[in-house]
C-alpha cells in the first residue's frame, strides 16, 4: 500500500487546491496534486523531485504523461478512484531518475510488458492491492528494473510463485512482499530463478500455505529455497496444522534463515479447554536444525503446552517470542537445546505457577532477558529461576504475586515487579542484590520505612514505588542513612505521604541521596511538607509536587536544591507563595504552575512582581495564573489583574 508516513509528512503541508506547483520541503521540491479530481496527469514543473498524485481519477498513463521531468525521484500514483488503471508501453520512460514508484491500491491495474522500461534506477515498486494474478511474476514485467530492491505484490490474486528467468538479472532484489495473496504451495523449482539471491525479507504471511497432503516421494516437493538465503521469512497467519508445518520445514533442507516469523499460527495449539488441535512437538522444527535460525516468533497463537525438547532444533537461536498464546504449562526440558538463547518472551499467557524445573534447561544458556509479564502467576517455587546467572532483566509485571520471589539472581539489573499484590519488600536484597532498576509500582506496599531496605542495594539507580498503599513509616533498628547511594530516580507518586509526614515520622527519608536527580511526589495528598525534607539533595534537577493540596511552602524548603532545574507545582491550591522560597533555586529553568490557583489577596504582590521580572520559563502563561475570591463565591480572576487593580 502507499507509504502513508511519507504522504502524511509531505502532503499535510499543502492545501487541496488545483495548484500543483512544487514547494520546497526539507531541501526537496514537492508537488502535491493529491485528491484534486485530476483525470490526467496535470502539467508539472520540471524542478519537481517528489510528485504526489494519489486519490485522483486518472485512468491512463502513457509516455506523454510525464514530459521533461527528469528530476523526479518519487512518484505516488496509488489509490486512483476509478475501477481500473492502464499503464501503457514506456509510460515512465521520461522518469529515468525515478527511485520510488507507488502504484498500489488501484483495484485493477493493466500493465504493458514494457510499462517499466527506462527505469534502470528504480529501487522500490509498490503494486499491492491491484487485482494482479500469477502472470505478474511470469511474463517479464520487471526485466528492466536492474536496481530494484523492494517489490511489493501484497493483497493481490497470486496463487503460485514462479518468477520468470528475468529475475536472475535483478541482483539487487532483497525484499519481496507477497502477503495476503492465495498462495497454497511453494515447491521444487518454483523459485529457481531467484537462486543466488540473498533476501532480507520474504513475506508469505496471510496466504493459504498448508502442505497438508504428504508427498509420495521426497522429489515431489524438494527444497524451493535451494541456494537462496533469507534474513526474515514471514509465514504468519497461514492455515497450518502440526503435520503440515513440520512437512513444510522438512522441505527446506538447511536453507539459511536468520529470522522466522510465524505469528497467528492458525490450526496449531489446543488453546484453553480444547483438545482437538495439537501443540508443537519435539519433531515439529526438526527440519530447521541446520538453518541457523537466530530468532523465532510464534506469538499471538493458541499454544497451550510446551513439550519437552520442542525447540531442540534451534541450537543457534538467541530470541524466542511466545507472547500472547494460551501457554498454561512448561514441561521439563521444554527449552532444552537452546544453548545460545538470550531473550525469551512468555508474556500474556496463562501461566499460574513457576516450578523449579520450568527453566532448568536454560541454566547453561546466556539468557539475559525473560518476560513473564501479564500471566496469572501467583506462586513461584523456591529457587525456580536460580541458576540463570546471566539474567539481567526479569519482567514479572501484571501478575498476582504476594511476595518477592524467593531466589537469588546475582546478575539481575532490572527487576520489574509492578502491578502485583506485593505487601512488603522482604527478600528484595537477595532477589536483586545488584539491580540498577527496581519497579514495585502498583503493588500494596504500606510502609515507607522499607525504602531503607531497598537502599541497601548499592547499585540501585532507578526506583518506582508509585501507586502503592504507603501511609505509615516504621523503621527497623538496623536501618541507617545510606552511604554512597547510587539512586538517581525515585517515584513515590500516588501514595498517602501526607499521613506519613503529618505523624512526624520519616522526615529524613531522603537523607544520603546525594546523587538523586529526579523525585516525583505528585498526587500524594500533601498539604504539609517538613522544612528539612529535601536536605542534602544537592544533585536534584527535577522535583514534582503537582496534584497535591499544598497551600504554602516552608521558607527554607528548597535551600539545598542548588541544582534544581524543573519544579512542578501545578494543580495545587496556594494561599501564598513567596519569592524568597523560589530564589533559593539558582538553577531553576522551568516552573510549572498550570491548573494552580491562589486565594486572591495583596500578600501575593511580591510574588506577582517576581513573576514579571524573572527569566524563568513557565509551563503555560504567567498571565493566566488564576486566583479566586472567597468573598465573591469563589469568583476566579487572573492573579496579575487582581494585584494590579487592588494592590498597586
Amino acid at each position: 500500500m502507499l507509504q502513508w508516513s511519507l504522504l502524511l509528512v509531505l502532503g499535510s503541508a499543502f492545501a487541496a487546491t488545483k495548484n500543483c506547483r512544487p514547494t520546497l520541503m526539507k531541501s526537496t521540491m514537492v508537488a502535491n496534486c493529491q485528491a484534486q479530481g485530476h483525470l490526467t496527469v496535470p502539467e508539472i514543473d520540471s524542478s519537481t523531485e517528489v510528485l504526489l498524485l494519489s486519490f485522483n481519477r486518472i485512468s491512463d498513463i502513457t509516455q506523454s504523461s510525464f514530459p521533461r521531468l527528469a528530476n523526479i525521484r518519487t512518484l505516488m500514483l496509488g489509490l486512483q478512484e476509478l475501477a481500473f488503471l492502464y499503464v501503457r508501453e514506456d509510460a515512465f520512460k521520461n522518469l529515468r531518475n525515478l527511485t520510488f514508484l507507488d502504484l498500489g491500491g488501484n483495484k485493477k491495474i493493466f500493465l504493458h510488458p514494457d510499462s517499466f522500461s527506462g527505469l534502470e534506477k528504480l529501487e522500490v515498486l509498490l503494486l499491492d492491492a491491484n487485482g494482479i494474478d500469477d502472470t505478474i511474476l511470469e511474463k517479464g514485467y520487471f526485466r528492466h528494473l536492474v536496481s530494484l530492491k523492494k517489490l511489493d505484490l501484497s493483497a493481490n490474486q497470486i496463487k503460485r510463485i514462479q518468477p520468470d528467468p528475468s529475475f536472475q538479472n535483478l541482483k539487487m532484489l532483497s525484499s519481496l512482499h507477497l502477503k495476503l495473496n492465495k498462495i497454497d504451495l511453494v515447491c521444487g523449482k518454483d523459485l529457481q530463478h531467484l537462486q543466488g539471491h540473498h533476501l532480507s525479507l520474504l513475506d508469505l504471511s496471510s496466504n493459504r500455505l498448508s502442505y497438508r497432503e504428504p508427498w509420495q516421494n521426497e522429489s515431489a516437493c524438494s527444497n524451493p529455497f535451494y541456494n537462496i538465503t533469507i534474513d526474515t521469512l514471514d509465514i504468519s497467519s497461514n492455515p497450518w496444522n502440526i503435520d503440515s508445518v513440520e512437512r513444510f520445514f522438512k522441505t527446506m533442507l538447511g536453507t539459511q534463515i536468520l529470522h522466522l516469523k510465524m505469528q497467528y499460527p492458525g490450526g496449531i495449539g489446543r488453546s484453553f479447554g480444547f483438545r482437538n488441535l495439537q501443540d508443537f512437538s519435539a519433531t515439529t522444527f526438526s527440519g530447521l536444525n541446520k538453518s541457523n535460525v537466530l530468532s523465532l516468533d510464534i506469538s499471538h497463537g493458541s499454544l497451550f503446552e510446551l513439550s519437552a525438547y520442542v525447540f531442540s532444533g534451534f541450537p543457534q537461536l538467541n530470541t524466542l517470542n511466545l507472547a500472547s498464546n494460551k501457554i498454561n504449562r512448561v514441561n521439563l526440558h521444554a527449552f532444552a537445546g537452546l544453548q545460545s538463547l538470550i531473550m525469551l518472551n512468555l508474556s500474556y499467557n496463562l501461566l499460574g505457577e513457576i516450578y523449579s524445573d520450568s527453566f532448568e534447561s536454560l541454566r547453561s544458556s546466556p539468557i539475559r532477558y525473560l518476560s513473564l509479564k501479564s500471566n496469572h502467576i501467583g506462586a513461584i517455587q523456591h529457587n525456580a529461576l536460580s541458576g540463570l546467572n546471566s539474567l539481567q532483566t526479569l519482567d514479572l509485571r501484571d501478575n498476582s504475586l504476594l511476595h518477592i520471589p524467593p531466589m537469588q539472581l546475582p546478575g539481575l539489573k532490572q527487576a520489574l515487579l509492578g502491578e502485583n499484590r506485593i505487601r512488603n519488600t522482604f527478600g528484595i536484597q537477595a532477589f536483586a542484590s545488584r539491580a540498577t532498576l527496581i519497579d514495585l509500582a502498583y503493588n500494596r506496599l504500606e510502609n515507607l520505612g522499607e525504602f531503607w531496605d531497598l537502599m541497601t542495594i548499592p547499585t540501585l539507580e532507578i526506583l518506582f514505588l508509585s501507586h502503592n498503599w504507603i501511609s505509615r513509616c516504621s523503621v527497623s533498628p538496623r536501618n541507617a542513612v545510606p552511604q554512597n547511594s547510587s539512586l538517581r530516580v525515585l517515584d513515590l507518586s500516588h501514595n498517602s505521604l501526607e499521613t506519613v509526614w503529618r505523624s512526624g515520622s520519616c522526615w529524613n527519608i531522603f537523607q544520603g541521596l546525594d546523587k538523586l536527580i529526579s523525585l516525583n511526589l505528585s498526587k500524594t495528598y500533601l498539604s504539609f511538607l517538613p522544612e528539612n525534607l529535601f536536605q542534602g539533595l544537592q544533585s536534584l534537577q527535577t522535583l514534582d509536587l503537582s496534584g497535591n493540596i499544598i497551600v504554602s511552602l516552608p521558607e527554607n524548603l528548597f535551600q539545598d536544591l542548588r541544582s534544581l532545574k524543573v519544579l512542578r507545582l501545578n494543580d495545587n491550591n496556594f494561599v501564598t507563595l513567596t519569592p524568597s522560597t523560589l530564589d533559593m533555586l539558582p538553577s531553576l529553568a522551568l516552573l510549572d504552575l498550570t491548573d494552580t490557583s491562589f486565594v486572591c489577596h495583596c500578600g501575593l504582590k511580591d510574588f506577582v512582581i517576581w513573576l514579571q521580572a524573572t527569566n524563568i520559563s513557565f509551563r503555560g502563561l504567567a498571565e493566566e495564573i488564576p486566583c479566586f475570591r472567597p468573598q465573591l463565591s469563589l469568583l476566579e480572576v487572573p492573579l496579575l489583574t487582581f494585584v494590579e487593580d487592588n494592590c498597586m
